[in-house]
Parts: C-alpha cells; structure tokens; sequence
C-alpha cells in the first residue's frame, strides 16, 4: 500500500501510484483513446456519497492516496442561487439521464441531473448523481435508531453498542448535524413544521426535532433575505441552491480533496468491474454533460471500494458474477434488499397558513407503541405549489422493512433489475401500520384526511451485499479478496424505523476503520 507523506504536491501523488499523468488528463477534460492501456491505481473508490467520502477522507487521514470514480458532474453553489433545478422550475438538472421524470408532467431536456428513477418491479428507486452522491438530494435526516429497532434490522450482524458508543457520535461529528433552532421553526417560514408538530401531538404521538445536515445560520441568512431562498421555499430533493444543506461535496469530501491525498474523478460512469490477475480491472465512460461518451478510460486498481450506493453497488457485482468477471462472489451478492419501509404519504385540510413549508425535514413523529410495526413519520414538504393550493402537508413514512428484495441479471437486456415482492403479507402490513398513523393524526385533528399513501418508490434503497453475508465484518467481499463494500448495500433492508443516512454514514466509518487496520497497513 503506498503511503503519502507531509503534503506532497500532485505531482508526488502522481508518482505514487494514486493517479497517472494520463488520468489527470482526464480529470482536465483531455479526451484518451479507448484503447489507452489501463492507469495502474493503487486505491479506488467508486462513488462520492456518504460512503465514499468517508472512505476518501479517512485513507487520507492515514496517508493513502485514492482515486474516486463519480458518475455524476460537480455542483458549485454560486450566488446567484440557480445550480440546481428547483421543484417550481424543473428541467434536466433534475433527472439523470432522463428525458422524463415521476416528478413532471412535461419532457425534460437530457442531461447529467442529480436524481435517478429506476423503475423496478414491486418498487421503484430513487438514487442521487453527482459529486456528492444522495447527499445532495436527501432531506439530511441523521437520526439514530433505538436499540430494540436497530436489533429488529441487524440481528446478530452488527452490536448496537458498538455503534451507539463509538460511530454514531463520529459520523454526527463528521457530518455536522443540528435540530432546527427555535427562531428558525418560530419564522412564518415554518408553519406547516409547527402544524405538523402540533396535529402529531394531539393523537399523542410523542414528537422530536430530527437532527438535520444543515448550515441553520445560512437558512436564517435565506429568512433574513440575504441568500438565495432555498430551504425556506422547501427546496431538497433536487438540490439546495443557497448552499444551506451540508452535503458531503462540501464537508467531508472536500476535506478529503484538501489533504492533496483524494483525486476525484467527475462524470465517470462505471461500466464494468473484473477480476485480472492480481488486481481488479476498472471500465468506465467518461461522459459530457448530456451524457455523450467522450472516451472509455480503464483503471487497474489493487483494492477497490465500492461506494455507489445499494443500486449502483448492486449493478457492478450481480453482473460481474453472472457474467464471470468476479467469479470469487459468494450467492448473497444481490439478496436482502428492503426499501427501508418507505412510504410518501399526503394529507390535506390543513390550516390556511399552509403555504409557509420550509425544508428539507424538521420533526419526527415517532409512532412506536408496537414494538412489531413501529411507524415513523418524517415531516417534509416537496416544494410544490399544489401543496399550497390543495391546503396539503407530506410526510415520509420510515419503518422496519423485511430484506426480502433480490437483485437479477438479465442476459437479454445485459442489465439488473430489483424484484421487490410487494404483494408479500409482511410487506404489506408496513401500509396498514402507516395508514393507522395517519388515521390516527386524521382522527385527533378534525377536518384533516389522507389524500396519498404509497410504498411505491423508496429514495432508501438498503442491501445487495449484506455485511456478514456477501461480506466479512468490515465489507470485504467474500472470495474477492482487496474488493470491499462500505455504502447502503451492506444494511439488511432498514436501519430501525429512521432514515439510513446517519447509519451509512457510521458504518462506512467502521468498514473503512478495519480495512486499514488489517489490509492497508
């Protein structure tokens, strides 16, 4: 494993094996012919979200230079406040690839957006694109789940304890989470927060203030009228243009970038992932801004760590093993997906004050009198106007979900695809539980009723490369020895009945821990 030493220049890295002259030329934009001979890497790391940051970040903490491979572009936050679409204005920017989008009603022009929809069957995927990962299209929830809850989702895999003691509060550090301040949640900006809080409390479910990825003296700048309005007008889901959500582009991966020591690689899709010789043959396209192939650089890397996410992750390794690239990978690569218990619920007859939804989320209902259907609802506005106009309020229902999804191969499309039985009792009962919620609230705050409930998309997809199973305890993959996985795909379909991103964030952190500690010394 090469080392780095003080703060070498790019030209030191360069020689020492974590990028080649000709890979930086890539980072430039220098077109490379697709027959260009493999640059040799010694670390890389394949997606920039949550777990791939911590993993840049750390490696370079010790010392060890990485290359990270990110499909998606880099999204500068500018004064103007306009780099990211927004849910009033939508267009390319938020839609990967896609000339189309569950979010719009009218054809959007092809670019390389922030937000994946991947239809699957039983359940369709959100997944975020960009230096960044789905930190930039999160709601920034960081929230940590009981340990009754969290057992219900890790068995015997993962010790509660050990968590609670020691990467939860790491992860909180790194990541830098608040709850939203009193004078925040007391602006006209958030009433419907309050209305959310107030009807919650009234069916006696017991309420908190989540803890929140968010820069609150930019959201009180945005109130004050001296930043672009961002979180105040509930923008999230495609990007915060006032720079208020402390996504990862700008936290820990920026501090990775700072070291010297993390090269990252924008709009460099990972095409193919295979076994040669004693390293690991690394595909990709380089990719402009709508998506044309500028060129197909290869990377012969001697660890790699994959980062992408549970769908991202789980498109590299089912193909590579039906199609005979990693031929080392144990039958649990692709099992024990769940969709995190995600359900998009709406509710309307809310108080005229309706239109002041300001985001991403702020308060946790937290409805888990049965320890067998625990519910937790996360109030978050989306940002549209029907919201205002219908006098709506939206919540993201989070529960304990069975890992009983699977990822295939297809040998007539050469793709994968998620099957998710949605019609399963188990999975099933996960729509009573929260319609129950809901009722509930409806009940305790006459005039209000549920105008959508809908397990239908999940943006929390969890598994494909469980830890334990197609791994050992620090994501080492099974018979693929120096291949590791440290995002979402290692979690067993949910993370207690609360939003993942905070356990991903943590469990990265230990993954990355004992990878240096027993193969990266």
């Amino acid at each position: 494993m090469t080392r780095v030493t003080q703060n070498p220049s790019r030209r030191t890295i360069l020689r020492a094996g974590t990028v080649s002259a000709a890979s930086a030329a890539l980072a430039a934009g220098a077109a490379t012919p697709a027959s260009a001979a493999p640059e040799p890497v010694d670390v890389l790391i394949i997606g920039s979200g949550y777990a791939g940051a911590v993993a840049a970040l750390r490696l370079a903490e010790a010392g060890i230079g990485s290359v990270v491979l990110e499909r998606g572009r880099r999204w500068t936050i500018t004064e103007a406040g306009d780099t990211f679409a927004t849910p009033r204005n939508l267009d390319g920017r938020a839609a990967w690839l896609s000339v189309t989008s569950p979010f719009s009603d009218r054809p959007l022009s092809l670019f390389t957006g922030v937000l994946e929809f991947a239809p699957g069957l039983g359940v369709s995927l959100l997944a975020g694109a960009g230096v960044g990962g789905g930190s930039l299209v999160n709601y920034a929830v960081m929230a940590e789940p009981p340990q009754d809850q969290f057992a219900r989702s890790f068995g015997p895999l993962l010790d509660h304890t050990e968590m609670a003691g020691t990467w939860y509060p790491r992860a909180r550090a790194l990541i830098g989470t608040a709850p939203i301040p009193d004078d925040v949640l007391n602006s006209p900006y958030y009433t419907n927060a309050r209305d959310f809080q107030r009807q919650a409390d009234a069916a006696g479910i017991p309420t908190e203030r989540a803890e929140l990825a968010m820069d609150w003296q930019r959201v009180r700048e945005e109130i004050a009228g001296t930043a672009p309005p961002a979180a105040i007008n509930a923008e999230s889901m495609f990007g915060m243009n006032s720079g208020a959500k402390r996504s990862v582009d700008r936290t820990i991966l920026a501090a990775a970038e700072a070291t010297g020591h993390t090269t990252v690689l924008p709009l460099h899709r990972v095409d193919r992932l295979s076994a040669s010789g004693d390293r690991y043959l690394v595909r990709c396209a380089r990719l402009d801004d709508n998506g044309r192939v500028l060129a197909r650089p290869e990377f012969r890397a001697r660890h790699v760590i994959l980062a992408a996410g549970s769908l991202g992750t789980a498109r590299l390794l089912v193909r590579a093993k039906a199609r005979g690239d990693l031929p080392g990978l144990n039958d649990e690569v692709g099992r024990h997906w769940g969709s995190g218990g995600d359900h998009i619920t709406v509710r309307t007859g809310m108080p005229p004050n309706n239109p002041a939804q300001g985001g991403p989320g702020h308060i946790l209902a937290k409805d888990w009198a049965d320890p067998e259907a625990p519910v937790t609802l996360l109030g978050f506005p989306v940002g549209y106007p029907f919201q205002a106009e219908t006098r709506a309020t939206s919540a993201l229902g989070v529960l304990t979900a069975p890992a009983l999804g699977r990822f295939t191969y297809s040998w007539l499309t050469d793709s994968v695809g998620l099957h998710w039985p949605s019609l399963d009792g188990r999975i099933r009962a996960l729509s009573t539980a929260v319609d129950r919620t809901l009722g509930r609230i409806n009940t305790a705050n006459p005039g209000t009723w549920t105008l959508a409930s809908t397990p239908a998309i999940t943006a929390h997809s969890l598994g494909g490369a469980v830890l334990g199973r197609a791994t050992n305890g620090f994501g080492e993959l099974v018979g693929q020895p120096r291949l590791y996985v440290v995002d979402s795909s290692l979690i067993p379909g949910s993370t207690g009945s609360v939003p993942p991103a905070l356990t991903v964030t943590a469990l990265a952190d230990r993954c990355v821990q004992g990878i240096l500690a027993e193969r990266l010394t």
